[in-house]
């Protein structure tokens, strides 16, 4: 049944004072998080849960529930603007929103990452209170065997993203597959390619990866090319109306990323980055001009925007059902719980209803006041792009290695930024794909937990991928979109014969 008492309960929290006031400050601190490269919302959870104590159970619950929502928008600000996503989720932004921004189209590229931000988040937030009263069953329904199917489609997008350069590009996935395996395996216990280091014991660290690939290597190329972002155009050619139509445009796009992006976030443990990455491969492979992704494709910003944000929604099922974490902001979420007296599990849709309301309300009212302040600000900060860069360049690369050491204190993954961001200058120059390598990053090392958890549980029966329904229907899907590129060519021959 559906609690009503609770929800009247819930918003009559919300129309106090003090919990709008909260949830305006959890929403500029997530933006400002969100846009600073490294600062993610893990580390804006886990800056103000200390600051939070003392705050009533409800109040903190808006607090951060509104960090959530925010972050990922002020991610794809530097994502669009200056090519270096501002969170890991924002990496596949970088993708068309960067180039859009390049052709001074970079207000019209934030207008519609805030408008699909905003409307994908509702989307997830939708679903989730309709899950509300089955949320139990839905979570049981995936198991690993399941998530190495969604992976897997996933990573096939390595196949469409290299366009002309298939051979490069599948050397760049295969590359970042092998990046990912590297340091402890915790399936067979023992540390794989560190060659003594023990920097590399916990793997290749996401956030200074990132950074170096996509900030300093573009960064490194903007300083040896000179001028501005924005180099064919002297003013902006966009407009953020035109941004918000393009989302409204393209309905279809919209609601699969949001419908992915909410079913993947139901998965634990699945995260954000593997929701973009979904999106925009099935929106490349399902396009009639795929040619055009990675060159300023609207889809292109439109597909992992959407899911982005709606997976918050769905990362929240087995969050407050379970106390199971669905990604790294919702396990930070859960450390709160802790805090303030609540304890995670089952029985919290029982005993505290109201903290439930409270998270499901700051995220839609943070989603939409973040959606709000992009549309106004998208033609103040698209000016960036038009700002000489030997100004940008040296403050972007401080804030990068500042990025890079405050999410663990520590000079190693400093040093990974310079390092990755040589690699990126190297293969950019080369015309290896870089959304490639990302792709098999994000991926492989999921992908190697999933089969192994999967064969373990089944004990040792590789037919569990293929006698468990959802696990097949996804493994069928995955093939039929491999096929679809050659029964397309053969249709068209045909056509052209007749």
């Amino acid at each position: 049944m559906f609690d009503w008492v609770g929800l009247t309960e819930g918003i009559s929290t919300l129309c106090s004072m003090d919990a709008i006031a909260v949830i305006l400050l959890g929403t500029t601190i997530g933006i400002v998080f969100g846009a600073l490269p490294g600062l993610s919302g893990c580390v804006a959870l886990a800056v103000m849960i200390p600051l939070s104590y003392g705050m009533k159970s409800t109040t903190a619950m808006f607090l951060f529930s509104s960090i959530i929502g925010s972050v990922v928008f002020g991610g794809s600000i530097s994502a669009i603007l200056i090519n270096t996503p501002g969170t890991p989720q924002n990496a596949a932004t970088c993708f068309d929103g960067f180039p859009l921004a390049q052709r001074g189209e970079g207000n019209k590229a934030l207008a519609m990452s805030a408008t699909a931000s905003g409307l994908g988040a509702f989307f997830g937030i939708i679903v989730l209170f309709a899950l509300m009263p089955v949320m139990r069953r839905v979570v049981l329904l995936f198991g690993p065997s399941e998530t190495l199917m969604l992976i897997l489609f996933g990573l096939i997008a390595v196949a469409f993203a290299s366009k002309e350069h298939i051979l490069k590009g599948l050397v760049a996935g295969g590359i970042g597959i092998l990046i990912s395996l590297l340091g402890y395996c915790g399936v067979f216990g023992c540390l794989r390619f560190t060659h003594g280091s023990e920097y590399l014991w916990d793997g290749i660290q996401l956030v200074p990866f990132f950074i170096g690939l996509f900030a300093l290597s573009e960064l490194m190329i903007m300083a040896t090319k000179g001028g501005k972002i924005a180099k064919k155009v002297t003013q902006p050619s966009g407009s953020v109306r035109d941004g918000i139509k393009e989302v409204f445009r393209h309905p279809v796009t919209f609601f699969r990323s949001s419908a992915l992006g909410t079913l993947i976030g139901i998965i634990p443990g699945i995260g954000g980055s593997v929701a973009t990455f979904v999106a925009y491969s099935v929106t490349v492979q399902s396009s009639d001009h795929p040619e055009t992704f990675g060159s300023g494709d609207v889809e292109g910003v439109i597909a992992p925007e959407a899911s982005n944000n709606a997976k918050d929604g769905g990362a929240m099922v087995p969050a407050l059902a379970f106390g199971i974490p669905g990604n790294p902001e919702t396990a930070v979420l859960l450390g709160a719980f802790i805090l303030h007296g609540i304890a995670p599990g089952p029985m919290l849709m029982r005993e505290h209803m109201d903290v439930v309301w409270a998270i499901l309300f700051g995220l839609l009212l943070s989603n939409i006041l973040t959606s709000t302040v992009g549309l106004m600000l998208a033609n103040q900060l698209v000016k960036l792009t038009f700002v000489n860069i030997r100004y940008i360049v040296p403050l972007v690369t401080v804030l990068c290695f500042v990025g890079a050491f405050s999410v663990r204190g520590n000079l190693w993954d400093v040093a990974l930024v310079v390092v990755a961001g040589f690699f990126g200058y190297g293969m950019k120059k080369f015309g290896f794909p870089v959304i490639c390598l990302v792709i098999g990053f994000v991926l492989g090392n999921l992908a190697e937990l999933s089969f192994h958890h999967a064969v373990m549980t089944a004990y040792g029966r590789y037919t569990v991928f293929f006698t468990r329904p959802i696990s097949l229907t996804i493994f069928i899907i995955v093939i039929i979109v491999l096929m679809l590129p050659f029964i397309m060519r053969h249709i068209s021959k045909g056509r052209s014969k007749i």
